[in-house]
């Protein structure tokens, strides 16, 4: 009777061990309804459309709001060209509209550049906007503005034929 007394507390034993142990839960086997599917917002959302030209991320530089120096923006531009970065000059405020590329080249480190109209009144600021916009994007030592193929020249500033713009380091306050 003992030995069935035994057998009978073992299984019931096994069995609530057996109760207690965690299942596994269920597998969904078919695929959510890719409508159905939410979406996270992280960056695994942002695939780039394979269809999209490629842009080139470039450098411009405007007058800051109080017209001490300058800042910096990084924008971009479907080609790298004289007059891409024109329009982005013109769209920051430091070229006019209408303002046209006549000629740009560049050869060993130096560029020339000679547009169709610069505005008076903040020389340094405008040349210097247009210098390092166009010293850094096209990796320049230095650059000659031209304006109707005449060296530029204005109230402040007047430039020889051998004067050149070079890149100032010190943007954010121009004196």
């Amino acid at each position: 009777m003992k030995k069935i007394i035994l057998y009978l507390m073992s299984a019931m034993l096994m069995v609530s061990l057996a109760a207690c142990t965690p299942t596994q839960p269920k597998m969904e086997t078919t695929p959510p309804d890719p409508q159905v599917m939410a979406s996270t917002g992280g960056a695994s959302d942002k695939v780039p459309d394979p269809n999209a030209e490629p842009m080139e991320i470039i450098s411009v530089y405007s007058k800051n709001d109080n017209k001490t120096g300058l800042n910096q923006a990084m924008d971009a531009v479907d080609k790298l060209t004289a007059e891409a970065i024109v329009s982005k000059l013109i769209e920051y405020g430091v070229l006019e509209e209408g303002t046209k590329v006549l000629k740009y080249e560049s050869a060993d480190g130096i560029g020339t550049l000679d547009l169709s109209a610069v505005p008076q009144g903040d020389d340094k600021l405008t040349i210097a906007a247009i210098g390092n916009t166009f010293i850094e994007n096209f990796e320049l030592d230095k650059l000659k503005l031209l304006v109707n193929g005449k060296n530029y020249s204005s109230g402040s500033v007047k430039q020889g034929d051998n004067d050149y713009l070079e890149y100032v380091k010190n943007y954010k306050e121009i004196k």
